[in-house]
């Protein structure tokens, strides 16, 4: 039975809707990439949020603020845990792709960050060995809050879900101002991530 031309011209249309779609994931140039996607959890963040000067503790034994260590860079930033055995690893091997991808990162300005979500067992030994279980070069950086910080961080990045909740595989962008300008779906892929960041 040959399909009617009402019928061809309505999956014309959702093709088409659904080619524009995945073209905004990647790019925050278009004019589809000025509104949040589909569902509010992800695209474009409007307006953008600074980022507060939340205390981290790196892996590096150092200590800064968040507001400090994404100014002047574009930021990658994903939350983990370094003893999960779920979600994290597969995030980590994402981010490991994408420093193959962005070779030049720190010239070009771009850094990851793996934020941790459990504070009390993420010491800078434990983000040290995250860190280099997924061959971390310069420019991939591992931190944690203080604890009486987590909920502040949940709320910026695991939109206010608790710690469990937030244990997801979506990425936050953030731009070279220090703002987080967009939220990717879950489990992107390293391509889509490395393009976002050379754009912001």
């Amino acid at each position: 039975m040959r399909p009617r031309a009402n019928d061809l011209t309505r999956r014309r249309i959702l093709l088409a809707a659904a080619a524009a779609m995945a073209g905004a994931l990647i790019d925050t140039s278009s004019a589809e990439a000025q509104e949040p996607l589909i569902g509010a959890d992800h695209g474009r963040v409007l307006p953008p949020i600074p980022m507060p000067a939340i205390p981290l503790r790196c892996a590096d034994g150092r200590s800064a603020p968040l507001a400090a260590l994404v100014r002047g860079r574009a930021t990658a930033l994903h939350l983990m845990f370094t003893g999960c055995s779920t979600v994290c690893p597969i995030q980590g091997a994402v981010f490991q792709r994408v420093q193959q991808l962005l070779l030049d990162q720190v010239a070009q300005g771009c850094q990851l960050l793996s934020l941790s979500i459990d504070p009390l067992g993420d010491t800078p030994a434990a983000m040290s060995a995250w860190l280099q279980r997924f061959k971390a070069q310069d420019g991939w950086i591992a931190a944690a809050p203080d604890p009486n910080d987590l909920d502040r961080i949940l709320k910026l990045f695991g939109q206010g879900r608790n710690a469990v909740e937030s244990h997801s595989t979506q990425v936050n962008i953030i731009n070279r101002q220090g703002e987080l300008v967009w939220r990717t779906p879950q489990l992107p892929s390293a391509e889509s991530i490395a393009d976002i960041l050379r754009r912001v």
